[in-house]
């Protein structure tokens, strides 16, 4: 089976011939017995009705089919809420704060904690840390999937939201293979999402991702939930960010930002988000407002440029794309003429959160051209804060003008700030 898309051969090969992955195909066992005259959804066996969809029933003024998480950055993120028997695959690195979140949001609402890998009494710690009512919080310590969907019958589905920690702990007695494997959490992952259109409850699975970034387990996993959410940020850091990569309810442009303290997570509104180290200009510091869904954030790029001693200068971007910042170091040595190819290249975004807007790419070459000349960019009028350089650069050095450009301009202004006016990055060199 491959690892990358799910689909089956009867040997193995080095490359998937459906999505030409290399070495991708992994052996796994026979999947089981075969459950004849199953239907998704449809437990009874009854042969399903056509509906019409004027007949069908969405949302409402009572909120019956969908309901807030009561934390606004969740929401933020979802949409208007959560959606009865909507299945979210909750994802990022291990020591993010996954648990601790999902703890909250089950503190907010209440509902059913499947302890794949913790115990009830690591949960309870967990709880009286966080400070929550522990009332709120029903307990299953189990990874049979089947165990999952009994429990939810027998106590006639009064769970609104079913959090499974993780999917790569699960495992379905129809399956003989090991957990973790790639036909034990896809088979799991689709037996959930039939308990959640049954019942109606809200299932977040918990999964983990693996060394690139990617969620462990089959991609096929990420087409059949709902909406599949990523937790990201610096370990070592405060900041946490909530993005969404896949919706069907809601927009997959927002973000929800959160604080990690002691007594866990705390959300933060755009006001307080602070990702600007110094209040002054200083060599090789640029600032730039990024659009991050419609919330817009001022973030500082710092930029480092010496003299490299091997024959292979290092090239080291944090929180930038590294293809990216590739690109943009070559368009500063053709257009602005400085030899790069002889100088090791640090750039980082202050505050340690994964940038992808393309308006950042101003930014990015200002603070490279600062630290290589070794001067302040200051802009003629005096202003003695970091320049606020937003706009995408083309090859040729021109910079084009990026999304929400005046809405941008509106929010700079708003801070006391100005946004600096350039067409070409040539024009960096009038404010050395």
């Amino acid at each position: 089976m491959c690892a990358n898309c799910g689909n089956e051969f009867s040997k193995w090969s080095g490359q998937c011939s459906a999505c030409h992955e290399w070495n991708s195909l992994r052996e796994v066992k026979s999947l089981g017995k075969e459950i004849k005259g199953r239907r998704l959804r449809n437990g009874s066996g009854e042969p399903k009705e056509v509906k019409n969809l004027k007949e069908v029933k969405g949302e409402n003024k009572s909120n019956v089919s969908i309901f807030s998480t009561q934390i606004k950055e969740f929401d933020r993120v979802l949409g208007k809420g959560i959606v009865r028997g909507q299945v979210v695959l909750f994802a990022g690195e291990p020591g993010i704060g996954k648990s601790t979140l999902l703890t909250q949001l089950l503190g907010k609402i209440g509902g059913l904690y499947v302890a794949g890998e913790e115990t009830a009494e690591q949960i309870a710690l967990r709880v009286e840390r966080v400070g929550l009512d522990k009332e709120k919080f029903d307990i299953l310590e189990t990874n049979i999937v089947e165990e999952i969907g009994t429990v939810m019958e027998r106590t006639n589905n009064v769970f609104k939201i079913v959090v499974v920690d993780s999917i790569q702990m699960m495992m379905s007695e129809t399956n003989q293979s090991t957990p973790g494997s790639i036909g034990q959490i896809r088979e799991s992952t689709f037996r959930l999402i039939e308990m959640a259109k049954k019942s109606g409850a809200a299932i977040f699975i918990v999964g983990h991702v693996t060394k690139d970034g990617e969620i462990a387990g089959p991609k096929m996993m990420e087409h059949m939930v709902d909406t599949v959410l990523y937790f990201e940020g610096e370990r070592n850091g405060e900041l946490r960010i909530l993005r969404v990569d896949k919706n069907r309810f809601g927009p997959t442009d927002e973000v929800g930002v959160f604080k990690m303290e002691e007594k866990g997570l705390r959300e933060i509104s755009s006001e307080e988000v602070s990702l600007i180290d110094s209040k002054v200009a200083q060599i090789g510091s640029t600032v730039s407002l990024v659009m991050e869904g419609t919330r817009p954030l001022l973030v500082e790029i710092q930029a480092l440029v010496t003299e490299s001693f091997s024959q292979m200068p290092k090239r080291i971007f944090s929180g930038i794309d590294f293809n990216r910042g590739q690109l943009l170091v070559a368009v500063a040595q053709k257009v602005l003429g400085i030899p790069l190819y002889k100088e090791d290249v640090f750039v980082a975004v202050s505050g340690g959160i994964k940038i992808s807007d393309p308006g950042v790419d101003l930014a990015v070459i200002g603070a490279i051209y600062s630290s290589y000349k070794d001067k302040v960019l200051i802009k003629k009028s005096g202003h003695i804060g970091p320049p606020v350089l937003v706009g995408e650069v083309s090859l040729l050095g021109q910079v084009r003008k990026v999304k929400m450009a005046e809405r941008r301009a509106k929010e700079i202004k708003s801070l006391g700030r100005e946004m600096l006016a350039i067409n070409n990055i040539r024009e960096l060199k009038e404010l050395v």
